[in-house]
């Protein structure tokens, strides 16, 4: 496979990597989607996940081109500045500079978590997008997203300064994340304004419009997503849906056999992503944008 550093000309542009698997082309190719404050490979301040390589990787052997690109992130004024909707706006951008690339042909888009989120925006809206992966994707508000979660939540997650007010006040952090969650609500500017519009965004209405094929994929151990979601995805959305349910699996897209933990959550990132998922994902992509499906 060849690696090709691109930049979408938007704006003032972003870069990203180009993956183009073996083989003369145009490839069938997939627009990578992470969340949160996220590098190319979906790698955060708090750990390096390693989505990107692995899955652009796993794509590629199954002959599938792919493009991953750095959030615009910037200094932490800058990123709080960043909606939802504007992070969906540069995805979009993302995908019509991936489609126009001479050595690329159809185009479908992949996304974890909230990246989940705007590759099913993007399918709904865009008729450039044949086909779409969704892994940990919610069915439900961003907010209900947020309160669900809210009960595995542990000290450890919050700011230093955070906790030591919360041991103060006798706030668990369960109470202090309904506390941003409500702040949020309320659009105080003190919360980013991703997270002021993220808990009012409800995907069920850009699931209920999507009409090509999708594969959504949640983990049994996913303690941020519920895995019920995946009952309501397919529910909603027209066109024909996989729907996996995987043993083990964690938000983190690797096996814990035990009982999941955010405090694990440092370990299973010293962990690859499950080959397996990685392999059922890049077949599904390579079918599902192959002529014959089309």
């Amino acid at each position: 496979m060849r690696e090709i550093e691109m930049v979408v000309p938007d704006d003032n542009g972003f870069p990203g990597t180009l993956v183009l698997p073996d083989g003369p082309g145009p490839h069938p190719a997939a627009l990578l989607l992470w969340a949160g404050r996220a590098d190319r490979d979906g790698d955060l301040r708090a750990g390096a996940l390693g989505l990107g390589g692995a899955i652009a990787g796993a794509l590629a052997g199954a002959g599938v081109a792919s493009f991953r690109y750095d959030r615009r992130c910037g200094s932490d004024e800058a990123w709080r500045a960043l909606g939802f909707y504007d992070h969906r706006a540069t995805a979009r951008a993302a995908l019509g500079a991936l489609a126009e690339h001479p050595e690329v042909g159809p185009v479908g888009v992949l996304g974890h978590s909230e990246g989940a989120l705007h590759a099913a925006g993007l399918a709904a809206d865009d008729p450039r997008v044949c086909a779409a992966v969704l892994l940990a994707c919610p069915a439900r508000t961003g907010k209900q997203v947020y309160l669900d979660s809210a009960r595995h939540w542990t000290p450890a997650d919050l700011p230093r300064a955070q906790r030591l007010r919360n041991r103060l006040l006798r706030r668990t952090p369960e109470d202090q994340v309904r506390r941003t969650v409500s702040r949020a609500e309320a659009g105080d500017p003190r919360v980013s304004k991703l997270l002021r519009e993220y808990v009012r965004h409800d995907p069920r209405d850009d699931l209920a419009r999507i009409t090509v094929p999708v594969l959504a994929l949640t983990g049994e151990k996913d303690i941020t997503i519920p895995q019920a979601d995946l009952a309501t995805i397919t529910s909603l959305v027209p066109a024909p849906v996989r729907a996996h349910r995987v043993p083990d699996l964690t938000h983190l897209l690797r096996r814990d056999p035990g009982t999941p933990t955010r405090e694990d959550f440092r370990r299973q990132l010293s962990e690859p992503v499950d080959g397996e998922v990685l392999a059922d994902v890049a077949e599904w992509v390579a079918n599902a944008l192959s002529p014959a499906v089309r």
